[in-house]
């Protein structure tokens, strides 16, 4: 009797263990928009690119290391386009991290920095993963 009690109790312990819930909560995807201006952008310190910093707050922890941070300029009004990217021979790029957005342009060669001439809409998306 004692053996059977013993297993109903080892048992019992081993299907709650067992039964535990997860909840992974994940944030909902997200996206925000900017203009950039031509007088916005800088010579970087290497001389080969032009930059710009700008803040966002969104990009936090989260979707710096488990979600996924995509950027689109539209040149035109409606037309977006992922970057990287070579437009009109001018290759765009981005780099980010918690709190931050910086974007490069320079020539397609990659040797020349390349300050744009037009308003730039940049679009920011941020996706949710788990």
């Amino acid at each position: 009797m004692k053996k059977i009690l013993f297993l109903l109790v080892i048992g019992g312990a081993l299907f709650t263990a067992s039964c535990t819930k997860q909840y992974n909560v994940v944030q909902p995807n997200q996206h925000y928009t900017a203009t950039v201006k031509p007088s916005d952008w800088t010579v970087t310190a290497d001389g080969r690119s032009d930059s710009v910093s700008l803040p966002a707050k969104q990009i936090g922890n989260y979707f710096n290391q488990q979600g996924a941070v995509l950027v689109y300029f539209s040149f035109f009004e409606g037309v977006y386009e992922q970057i990287p990217e070579v437009y009109n021979n001018v290759s765009y790029s981005y780099y980010n991290d918690a709190g931050n957005l910086v974007l490069y342009s320079q020539d397609a060669g990659g040797t020349t920095p390349y300050l744009p001439t037009q308003d730039i809409t940049v679009k920011l998306v941020l996706v949710a993963a788990n």
